[in-house]
């Protein structure tokens, strides 16, 4: 058997970074059965029941005993064939409740993004740049620089890494949907992805030129951003388009010059 599609889109939620629609989960549990149920067990193939009854017929007649129930050869077809019938009934419910965790992830793709990602993701980065403003106001950032700090500072460090990780789940989560068509095609490079206000922070259009926080970790990536005015947000594929063409429309030189 094959495991969860798409677990991006699952681990956030069981980790309790964000919620998923009911439909979606009932989908999830019933592949989670069907997962479960034990594989079949193939029995002795009838060319071994054969080979055995050849042995067994020229004992019998050497020691004058009865000879063996012949049946046994049918038996071991019919098993065979059972056994065959239920492999392929296990492989097809795999395929079904597999396909069935597609076709929600299709339907509900939209609302996934809107009901669920958003306002977790609103929570997420509201919630960072709050504790991130106390470290700040501390005078340092950095955990193993913070052991000694009060109370309030090392709880606001630790917000940090949980948010962080949250942030982690809730992104990957949205880069999983777009398989299924939630991308926007007019913005190739995804700079409006995570980011509103992409070219206000970054203003090189180089196609090659690397933003300042290329390479960073997920919580000094979330710090740079609070420090510098970022607008993170969870858009939709239309949101994401608005924002591109909403800044090529007034930059038409730019664009033109590797927008």
């Amino acid at each position: 058997m094959t495991g969860l599609p798409h677990p991006a889109i699952f681990d956030g939620h069981d980790a309790g970074a964000y919620t998923l629609p009911d439909p979606l989960l009932k989908a999830r549990e019933t592949h989670r059965k069907v997962h479960a149920q034990p594989y079949p067990q193939p029995p002795e193939r009838p060319a071994f029941v054969i080979e055995r009854l050849i042995q067994e017929v020229v004992d019998a007649l050497h020691n004058g005993t009865d000879l063996p129930d012949l049946t046994q050869i049918e038996a071991a077809r019919v098993a065979e064939q059972t056994h065959q019938d239920a492999v392929d009934i296990v492989a097809g419910c795999e395929i079904i409740a597999t396909e069935r965790i597609r076709a929600q992830l299709r339907e509900h793709g939209l609302a996934i993004i809107t009901d669920h990602l958003k306002p977790a993701h609103a929570e997420t980065w509201t919630g960072f740049k709050t504790a991130w403003r106390t470290l700040q106001e501390h005078g340092d950032t950095e955990p193993r620089r913070l052991l000694a700090a009060p109370a309030k500072v090392r709880k606001a460090s630790d917000t940090c890494d949980q948010l962080a990780e949250r942030y982690t789940h809730i992104t990957a989560a949205r880069t999983a949907l777009t398989i299924f068509g939630f991308n926007c095609p007019d913005d190739p490079r995804g700079k409006y992805e995570q980011i509103c206000n992409y070219h206000e922070l970054s203003p090189n259009r180089m196609a090659m030129g690397r933003p300042p926080w290329h390479g960073l970790s997920t919580r000094h990536f979330l710090g740079w951003m609070a420090e510098h005015g970022a607008q993170l947000w969870m858009p939709t594929p239309d949101e994401q388009k608005a924002q591109f063409w909403a800044e090529a429309e007034a930059n038409p030189i730019k664009r033109a010059a590797g927008f």
